[in-house]
């Protein structure tokens, strides 16, 4: 299993906004779907109807988000760095993978002034299943290989999106995995989604 550690920044982010949920008549599940939704579909609709927060903001979480998908992609695949250009293909890549994010939201379940909400993902299986294929081209890039590191990264990066967007039509879905959100209720009586909750959902909603 991989070991991927979101962005504090982009946790952060999520908390403080979500903080500012009113705990009167509040539903801990539509408000988990809102921010659900934000964060992989990049869809704020139901979001921006619970939480304090405009349009640009949420596309500003939503982008967030994406980049630190993007940033985990040069780590696990030994990149250091890579140009302007090629990092967009990464973002753009991803951004089409989101949009495949499946979940399902349960029924909230009050636990003291908290609640658990029961989130059901299906983890996207694109990247793992294009693994050969992307072992297979970069043995052959590497072998032929007499660039310099940056332009090598660049091509070993646009080698890596390449076989996976070519792979994209075959996307699915690996076994579902439940995870327990918890929301969690403030001094000052507003609700948000605990850290733990974000970086567990994040590290599972793609399969690597």
């Amino acid at each position: 299993m991989r070991m991927k550690k979101m962005a504090a920044a982009v946790v952060a982010m999520v908390t403080a906004l979500a903080l500012t949920a009113c705990a009167g008549g509040f539903d801990a599940s539509k408000y988990v779907q809102g921010v659900l939704n934000n964060i992989y579909l990049g869809d704020s609709a139901a979001y921006m109807e619970m939480v304090d927060i405009t349009a640009e903001e949420a596309k500003e979480e939503y982008e967030q988000g994406v980049e630190v998908e993007a940033d985990f992609f040069l780590q696990y695949y030994g990149l250091d760095t890579v140009s302007d250009e090629v990092y967009q293909e990464i973002v753009d890549m991803y951004h089409q993978i989101y949009s495949k994010s499946k979940f399902e939201v349960k029924e909230a379940v009050k636990n003291g002034d908290d609640f658990n909400v029961e989130v059901v993902i299906s983890p996207i299986d694109v990247i793992v299943n294009s693994e050969d294929a992307i072992s297979a081209a970069v043995d052959e890039f590497i072998a032929n290989a007499n660039a310099d590191e940056q332009a090598v990264n660049d091509a070993l990066a646009k080698l890596v999106v390449d076989t996976i967007n070519g792979n994209m039509a075959n996307l699915g879905y690996q076994t579902e995995k439940s995870i327990i959100v918890k929301v969690e209720k403030d001094a000052q009586g507003y609700y948000g989604i605990s850290d733990d909750a974000i970086s567990a959902l994040d590290q599972d909603m793609i399969a690597y």
